[in-house]
């Protein structure tokens, strides 16, 4: 080993996006590279949240694999005051200069050879304020301090070795005001105090990715969790401890669930959740340290609704499911990011519907993956794994694809294998891959080995090729069918080439007598296949018990047929899976709009909630393009005959001991038959609701969040004003969050502009900044208005929201106007108005657009003159 050491001499750089160095390309330039990598990182920064700024030293541990004289590793926006690099007490002259935005070159004097180093560094930086990196925010009239560093924020903070592949331990200490609790992934190792302020150590993590640190310094509250098989806290901001209930009540039975599942313990020392008031995601999931943005994680005790405690245990267990998932055994590169997602979408699901049942989160899922699938029958869509080349807005891969085509198809091929197979599969994988890094290459591996066949082909053509699969079943003679593949686009969409996947089919069938299923993999075009025990085919359903990833149709008569018994034949998930399947058919053009209304009709009064609200969401996707303005009362007519009944059934307020489905589904029922049925006395009841709520009487919240959107439509100025003002006094997150989404509910059109002014007017947070404008971007007619003020108003987001944000602006050009896609088109292609990944989500909002314009020429007449027989029927 030939010692390197240096001390270089000591100038001021401001790591600017401006700068830039001449420097030998990587062979890869989107990444560091293997030549000098780290083995440790310790990380001292005095962070006191009062203050604009923060100051920190590093010392990092580095193996030098090959002879090089020079490195490179991640900072931006940074100053560095001082690098030195030692080894043995020898010095080694260095320079270094910024490679690109956001990496530093370091060139030493002379070739290191093999061996260790240390780096250390000392810096600066402001806090950001805009909830990336390590920033500051103010609520409740004090300061604290969080940290985001998904995907490539941690650079932003501290310099860095910022891609996941980099796994090593870090030890943290922080400095900061006496009176402020210091938080990070692992427990306190010591204190010492320093006058006014005291320096907390913290004990080493085992290896993590930069990504995975956390940081969160402020008077918070702590609350114990008691009943888990380590310690943990649910942090709150100072005065909100109270509101932490309900977390602490869920999390322990979720995280011993999850310990059952994967045979060992949970991996780390802690299990802090931690609410933040300004934070752009759900929750992250830092091990021992979880961040969750506030709303998801606290509530009211004495009022919390089932929506609530639901979608809490939901978001709790997917981030639970991590620790071993992601964080224990970590992707490589971002090209499996889907795979953190997809596994700890599918974990969460399984998990929940373990402990809690009666929230249904396995049906409830069903309506993510239609979701999915929507995106995914769009030639803007992407194969959901794939080569990643630059760090730029890598939050666009953790999509609706990476979580919920990711999730069914993980459920599909665990049925395939049956789920003790897959289990022996993953637990393999986590065995032979702890505290390191992993692919999804990996885990096709340790699943083929646990089946004893390979999984990896059949299951890359789902992960590796755009799009999803359509599968016909054609009933033949006796007792057999014949399958036949495609794939799914919009009607007339021919696809740019040819696709074929391996589908492992479940058909649901029944000869006269009770139902049978059987198992294919569908490798060809064609294939025809033999149902066992039958001799000729009663009923047919492709996609037994909703499991597979894949659209399904069958002759016309056969779909009939199904849609009349679909109470006695079909599961409810599979149920839910019809009504979607169904608005797939129409858009692909393998449906007609009067047909589709006929056949849905009679799911509006099934028995079970959930495929009530997969009703409502198959009618939410289709009624721009079927429903015109001179056929809007004929559709409130079938609105109320198929939704009335059901509101009616269940009733407008919450019993004692209902089914939690059925609390679930009231909201949607209310608001639907208010506003889309027009029925005025249920609007009457939403209004009086909604006095209430503002009164300050207990109102279920998630009939308050509808009571006041319904009664904000037709509201005046004072109920404007009194949103406004119980926005800007809220206490509770979810309070928050209410009042300003109604704000963006007031239909006057002078109210309107109250509200969009009050965007950046008001005191509203960043994540906040895009809630009234996507509301108002719900009303069909006052969307050229908000999209309108979105363009005038452009500099304005630019100002507040980060780059990784501004990209789904195009958004507001949704529906079904191709006049309003041609000006987003030229708006957005100005360079000012495109920051990297802005094209891509265009792109996407184009083919949602063409669809529903298309749709609408092609289905609009029929459904309508449907629609309005119907009404003279009546």
């Amino acid at each position: 080993m030939r010692p390197c050491a240096a001390l270089a001499p000591i100038l001021l750089l401001l790591l600017a996006s401006g700068a830039s160095a001449d420097t030998p390309p990587a062979a890869d330039p989107a990444r560091l590279g293997a030549q000098v990598v780290p083995t440790f990182q310790a990380i001292e920064l005095q962070v006191n949240a009062d203050r604009p700024d923060y100051r920190g030293s590093t010392r990092i541990e580095l193996e030098v694999r090959e002879p090089t004289s020079s490195f490179r590793f991640h900072a931006q926006g940074l100053k560095l005051e001082r690098l030195a690099l030692e080894a043995g007490g020898r010095p080694v002259r260095v320079t270094w200069e910024l490679s690109t935005p956001s990496m530093v070159t370091v060139t030493a004097s002379e070739t290191l050879e093999p061996g260790p180093c240390v780096l250390s560094i000392d810096f600066s930086n402001a806090f950001d304020t805009r909830a990336a990196g390590l920033y500051r925010l103010e609520t409740g009239g004090h300061a604290y301090a969080f940290t985001q560093f998904e995907a490539v924020e941690a650079r932003r903070a501290f310099p860095c070795w910022d891609e996941p592949s980099f796994k090593h331990p870090y030890q943290l200490t922080l400095t900061v005001p006496s009176g402020h609790l210091a938080l990070t992934n692992m427990p306190i190792e010591g204190e010492t105090p320093r006058g006014d302020a005291r320096t907390v150590v913290f004990r080493r993590t085992p290896p993590l990715p930069s990504y995975l640190l956390a940081i969160a310094t402020g008077p918070f509250d702590e609350v114990p969790i008691p009943g888990m098989s380590i310690p943990g806290n649910i942090i709150t901001p100072r005065g909100q401890g109270a509101w932490a209930a309900e977390a602490v009540r869920l999390t322990p039975p979720l995280l011993a669930a999850l310990e059952r599942y994967f045979g060992r313990p949970y991996p780390f020392e802690k299990l802090d959740l931690v609410a933040v008031p300004e934070y752009w995601y759900g929750a992250m999931e830092n091990p021992g340290a979880i961040v969750f943005v506030d709303r998801l994680l606290l509530a009211d005790p004495q009022r919390v609704s089932v929506e609530q405690r639901r979608r809490m245990a939901s978001v709790i267990a997917h981030e639970l499911a991590h620790m071993w998932f992601g964080d224990l055994v970590t992707m490589a590169w971002w090209d499996d990011l889907w795979l953190n997602e997809s596994f700890a979408t599918w974990m969460g699901t399984r998990i929940v519907d373990e402990v809690y049942p009666g929230f249904q989160a396995g049906v409830g899922r069903l309506e993510n993956v239609d979701g999915a699938m929507q995106i995914d029958a769009r030639l803007s869509t992407r194969a959901i794994r794939q080569p990643v080349r630059s760090a730029e807005n890598l939050t666009q891969l953790a999509d609706a694809l990476a979580y919920n085509k990711g999730m069914a198809v993980l459920g599909m091929f665990e049925q395939w294998l049956s789920p003790e197979t897959f289990r022996r599969g993953v637990l393999g994988y986590l065995d032979a891959h702890a505290w390191g890094n992993a692919s999804a290459a990996d885990l096709w591996s340790a699943l083929s080995r646990a089946a004893g066949r390979p999984v990896g082909t059949a299951m890359s053509t789902f992960l590796d090729q755009p799009g999803l699969p359509l599968v016909l079943a054609e009933p033949v003679e006796g007792n057999r069918v014949r399958l036949t593949q495609q794939r799914l686009l919009g009607a007339g969409i021919e696809a740019p080439q040819p696709a074929l996947w391996q589908i492992p089919v479940t058909l649901r069938y029944s000869g006269g007598g009770s139902p049978r299923t059987t198992s294919v993999l569908l490798t060809e075009e064609t294939q025809v296949v033999a149902l066992p025990g039958v001799a000729t085919v009663t009923w047919l359903h492709p996609n037994a018990d909703e499991l597979g990833y894949y659209r399904w149709s069958v002759p016309p008569e056969v779909m009939r047929s199904l849609a009349e018994h679909a109470t006695s034949w079909l599961t409810p998930r599979e149920r839910v899976g019809f009504v979607g399947n169904l608005a797939a058919l129409l858009a692909a053009g393998a449906a007609r709009g009067d047909e589709y209304l006929r056949l849905l009709a009679p799911f509006g009064a099934d028995p079970e909630p959930r495929v009530v609200r997969a009703f409502i969401g198959s009618l939410e996707q289709v009624a721009d393009p079927l429903v015109e303005p001179a056929t809007e009362a004929a559709f409130a007519g079938y609105v109320r005959s198929t939704l009335g009944p059901a509101l009616e059934r269940i009733g407008l307020d919450p019993q004692a001991d209902e089914p939690e489905a059925v609390a679930l589904l009231r909201p949607d029922l209310m608001r639907w038959v208010a506003e889309r049925g027009k029925d005025a006395r249920v609007q009457a009841h939403a209004d009086s609701l909604a006095l209430r709520a503002l009164a300050g009487e207990a109102v279920d919240p998630a009939l308050a969040d509808v009571a006041l959107g319904l009664a904000a439509r037709h509201g005046d100025r004072a109920l404007f004003d009194a949103c406004r003002h119980h926005f800007e006094t809220a206490a509770q997150p979810a309070d928050r969050l209410r009042y300003l989404e109604a704000l963006g509910r007031f239909e006057d059109p002078a109210l309107t502009d109250s509200a969009l002014a009050y965007v950046f007017a008001g005191p509203l947070r960043p994540q906040e900044v895009v809630a009234i404008p996507r509301v108002v971007a719900e009303d069909r007619a006052r969307r050229d208005r908000v999209f309108e003020w979105m363009t005038a108003n452009y500099p304005a987001f630019a100002r507040r929201l980060p780059a990784m944000r501004l990209i789904y602006l195009p958004g507001f050009a949704a529906g079904c106007s191709t006049d309003r896609l041609e000006r987003a088109r030229a708006f957005f292609a100005d360079p000012a108005h495109s920051p990297p990944g802005t094209e891509k989500e265009l792109a996407k909002t184009a083919d949602a657009v063409n669809e529903c314009a298309a749709l609408s020429r092609r289905e609009g007449q029929a459904a309508g003159a449907y629609l309005e027989r119907l009404a003279r029927s009546r």
